[in-house]
């Protein structure tokens, strides 16, 4: 998905949260559409992080990606991240309006530790993912090794046949 559409569905569940946070409806009958802002904004943040693992090939620098520049899709990345922080700090001033001071410490401190324990589960993952490519690698070093060794044997038989014929 496009940095556009992304920003749109956060926009789209922005205006909803503070529309009904504004006509008086408390925060917890709104966690509809704080949790579809929340999740359209961690795309937003996952593309980000996407675009900047992603390995640049000489193809891809000089095709443009969906038919805009380099330009072109800088722009639209920057606007939805400035949206997107607009946006945050919206929520949580509705969030301090409705919960008050206490209520968005917590907010926040659960955020943190959601956003600590997603980064442990990650790198858990890539540690994972990192031993099976060594144990990989280990098994293929084994089988050229054993395979080497048994041709070595083979040929020295044959050798050895050959001398003795």
């Amino acid at each position: 998905m496009d940095p556009v559409s992304i920003i749109g569905i956060a926009t789209t569940a922005y205006k909803g949260l503070r529309t009904a946070v504004e006509a008086g409806r408390e925060i917890q009958d709104v966690m509809g559409q704080l949790t579809q802002w929340a999740g359209a904004i961690a795309d937003l943040d996952k593309l980000d992080e996407l675009n900047k693992k992603k390995k640049s090939s000489i193809f891809t620098s000089l095709i443009p990606k969906n038919g805009s520049s380099v330009e072109q899709e800088a722009m639209k990345i920057y606007t939805a991240r400035i949206q997107a922080r607009e946006q945050r700090s919206e929520v949580l001033r509705l969030i301090g309006y409705t919960q008050g001071e206490h209520g968005l410490r917590e907010f926040i401190e659960l955020e943190k530790k959601i956003r600590a324990d997603r980064r442990k589960t990650a790198h858990a993952e890539l540690e994972r993912i990192q031993k099976l490519k060594d144990i990989g690698v280990a098994i293929l070093i084994t089988v050229l090794a054993v395979g080497t060794l048994g041709l070595m044997l083979v040929l020295i038989l044959m050798i050895q046949g050959v001398d003795n014929g």
